[in-house]
């Protein structure tokens, strides 16, 4: 490694495996080429002045053969010895002590020259073109936060190069390559891929009608108001601690009703009639909700629908029992800030939502407000939403995420409330 990496790269990870990258550089890179970044550019939806920022950031890497070396060390080591995890991108340096006002563009290069690899997995598979498209735009909706406001640190938006310039942060990088390594899918309004359930809570159906009840494993603590203790800052002195069990005839535990909250009396389960249809660690379908315009209420259902075949159809190998989400959208707050009608408001009430330990403060304002965050006193008051947050937070509250499930036998029932009106749980 030159002299001039070492002070940029050392214990980032991106300083790992050298040797290897030396010894197997071609020389020319095919993906920093004009025509390479136009076709994967176009294939990202990038717009033009994205692609020719792009272009010149490459002519300048190209040109210098320790910032040559550094794109192709960064290319093998994510599409071609697919050692780095993932998460390990996040420590990335950023580059703009060596490329200026191109140091996001050059992890923006590097994420277009995963699109040929993709396209040809997804090939493999028959998956139509429009959604290999739709699926690589994700490039261009983080490219336009980075172009928009900067990189999220320490709290708070900055531009590590010039305002305006084009490029990718690195927290980002190990969502991207969710998508260009195969495992996300942009289906509609909604992206998806398969994962574990990650919540301790089991799933039980009722075999004879349309019952379904989630209850809660043993050991967690709740609030009086049925959200986790100490989510969102939070502490309740009167928290409570869930218990399940089971005898040889019965599921005994707190259940938490579908409109997100858990429940201090317990109900009981007869085995003869209920079956376990979700518990930690089953394969679900998770559902990501892309930064990229409102989530239209119609749309978001027929994207479901679609997933619904998708995944059976070019995934028959990756079986899920339900399909979960898990978001700062789905925090119950907003069924009583916004209008019934809004959008999130209408999704919230399709599906059975669950509460999830978030004590993460900013999960939500950071989404909301953007570069605002760090000052909500300096915060805009430019749309419903943020208003009624703002006046929310004004008035003691908080904001917290939550979760939700669905099943694909009842997609057909979506605009009804399904889980809501079918619950057999009295609401508390």
């Amino acid at each position: 490694m030159s002299p001039k990496l070492i002070p940029i790269l050392k214990n980032t990870g991106l300083d790992t495996h050298w040797e290897q990258s030396t010894a197997t550089f071609p020389g020319e890179l095919p993906f920093l080429q004009p025509e390479a970044i136009r076709e994967n550019g176009d294939w990202a939806n990038l717009p033009p002045d994205a692609i020719e920022f792009a272009i010149r950031a490459a002519e300048q890497i190209a040109t210098d053969p320790d910032l040559a070396l550094l794109a192709w060390h960064a290319h093998r080591l994510l599409f071609i010895d697919k050692s780095t995890q993932n998460s390990a991108t996040r420590a990335w340096p950023l580059l703009t002590p060596l490329l200026g006002n191109y140091g996001g563009a050059f992890y923006l290069l590097i994420a277009l020259s995963g699109i040929p690899q993709l396209r040809t997995y997804h090939q493999s598979r028959d998956i139509p073109e429009h959604i290999t498209r739709l699926t690589c735009r994700d490039t261009y909706v983080w490219a336009q936060q980075y172009h928009d406001i900067g990189i999220f640190k320490n709290g708070r938006f900055f531009h590590p190069g010039d305002p305006g310039a084009w490029g990718l942060c690195t927290r980002i990088l190990p969502w991207l390559l969710g998508y260009l390594n195969g495992d996300l899918y942009r289906i509609g309004r909604l992206q998806y891929k398969i994962g574990p359930f990650r919540q301790k809570m089991r799933a039980y159906r009722h075999r004879t009608s349309t019952h379904l009840c989630l209850l809660c494993e043993s050991g967690l603590e709740f609030r009086t108001d049925g959200n986790f203790n100490g989510a969102g800052g939070r502490e309740d002195p009167e928290a409570w601690t869930s218990e399940l069990t089971e005898t040889s005839t019965h599921i005994i535990g707190n259940p938490i009703h579908p409109d997100g909250h858990a429940q201090r009396q317990p109900v009981s389960l007869p085995h003869a009639q209920w079956d376990c249809v979700l518990t930690e660690g089953d394969p679900i379908l998770e559902i990501h909700i892309p930064e990229d315009g409102p989530m239209a209420f119609e749309n978001c259902g027929d994207s479901l629908r679609q997933v619904a075949e998708f995944f059976p159809k070019h995934f028959p190998d990756r079986p899920f029992k339900a399909i979960c989400c898990t978001s700062w959208l789905l925090d119950p707050t907003y069924q009583h800030l916004l209008a019934k009608n809004s959008n999130i408001v209408r999704f919230q009430r399709e599906c059975y939502l669950f509460p999830l330990n978030s004590r993460n403060k900013y999960s939500s304002l950071d989404r909301i407000f953007g570069p605002y965050v760090h000052d909500l006193s300096t915060a805009p008051r430019d749309s419903s939403m943020r208003a009624a947050v703002l006046d929310h937070i004004d008035n003691g509250g908080c904001l917290i995420s939550g979760g939700c499930l669905l099943w694909t036998d009842h997609l057909d029932k979506w605009g009804t409330q399904f889980y809501l009106h079918e619950s057999p749980i009295p609401q508390s």
